[in-house]
């Protein structure tokens, strides 16, 4: 039987997609914030495939003991690149 995600997932998911689209409309119509918006959805997508992958391996969801705390250090080290891409961004640009 395969696993099962929480509920309403495809919603989140076809959010996901929506936003994704958005942007790369936005970017073949040359706005500025198609870009941004793409690499939101993009993302976006990135990471609920990073959740899928920990689901069907029975590593999240579970309790911390049980799983170790794999999901909160792969969300550790996910956050803080982000933010270390932000600020590598912000300080270029300027």
């Amino acid at each position: 039987m395969a696993a099962q995600l929480f509920v309403g997932w495809e919603g989140v998911l076809a959010l996901g997609v929506i936003i994704l689209l958005i942007g790369l409309g936005l970017v073949a119509a040359r706005r500025r914030s198609g870009w941004i918006i793409a690499l939101m959805g993009a993302i976006w997508l990135i990471g609920f495939g990073i959740y899928r992958v920990l689901d069907i391996a029975g590593i999240y969801g579970k309790v911390a003991a049980e799983a170790s705390y794999v999901p909160n250090i792969v969300g550790t080290i996910l956050f803080l690149a982000g933010v270390g891409a932000f600020i590598y961004i912000a300080r270029r640009r300027r």
